[in-house]
């Protein structure tokens, strides 16, 4: 079962670096372009908060799987995509609204409803706004360029984290450790959002550095830990009760740490000797 889940995982990520690099050749259109009624496209400027461009290129590259699976993710939730300053945004058209949402890789994918209504542009969602004489294309997240622009910081600087933690232990490891992180300390607290800024990503002020579990979280973090260590934990259970004989004793067909039993070995007898004719 881990063999196909490995071979399912690698799959969806070769499947994702390929989606990412087939739509890097046809990119979307800008977010916030005007779109008029002829159909003629003004974007709105680039706003300047990406990296420098030999890390941008090379983060991208690093994240491209990841990224290319929130491009899949978009394609199945019919989403419609537009380009940010440093990122790609996926987005659901009117009349659903697209608000808050979830980084993978360089790809942010706004799922989440908005909390509440900001500004007349509400009322068509916060995907496509009428504006007078022009449609403004990408989701409508913030009500001006200088809120824009902090949003867009704070979501460049996860894809750096996304891009660091893929080097030190895999495209999973910013994940993994983001909602553990999250389950001790959560919301404001949690160690990533303030290193990506908190009051950018509009994140109210920490009211300290200490932990405030979210018990629920926790708890099924302990579970899976407990699922995934379960065999070792049992291991170290016959070292402690019956001394470092047991470190290598083990059962037929099976190592040390996949044998069972918790307080001895379940290693069944020997074979008598065969009878002497």
């Amino acid at each position: 079962m881990r063999g196909i889940a490995v071979y399912v995982v690698a799959a969806l990520l070769v499947a994702g670096a390929a989606a990412r690099a087939v739509d890097s050749f046809s990119p979307p259109i800008v977010c916030h372009s005007h779109i008029t009624a002829d159909g003629r496209i003004k974007p709105e400027p680039y706003l300047q908060v990406s990296p420098p461009a030999p890390w941008r290129i090379a983060r991208n590259i690093l994240v491209a799987p990841i990224s290319g699976v929130g491009v899949l993710t978009g394609r199945s939730l019919a989403m419609d995509t537009c380009s940010g300053p440093s990122l790609w945004v996926k987005f659901w058209p009117p009349p659903r609204t697209s608000g808050g949402g979830t980084m993978l890789g360089d790809v942010f994918v706004a799922w989440m409803p908005p909390v509440a209504p900001w500004g007349p542009l509400s009322v068509y969602g916060y995907g496509i706004g009428d504006e007078g004489q022009y449609v403004r294309y990408g989701p409508n997240m913030s009500q001006s360029r200088a809120e824009e622009a902090n949003l867009a910081k704070h979501e460049s600087r996860h894809i750096d984290q996304w891009a660091v933690g893929n080097v030190l232990a895999g495209p999973f490891a910013f994940p993994a450790a983001y909602i553990i992180d999250g389950a001790l300390f959560p919301s404001s607290r949690n160690h990533f959002e303030r290193a990506a800024g908190l009051s950018d990503g509009a994140y109210p002020p920490a009211p300290d550095n200490w932990p405030a579990p979210r018990w629920p979280d926790t708890a099924a973090l302990l579970v899976i830990a407990l699922l995934i260590f379960r065999r070792r934990l049992r291991w170290l259970s016959r070292l402690a009760v019956g001394g470092r004989g047991n470190a290598r004793v083990h059962a037929p067909m099976r190592c040390p740490i996949h044998t069972r039993g918790w307080s001895q070995p379940a290693v069944a007898p020997p074979m008598p000797p065969p009878a002497a004719p």
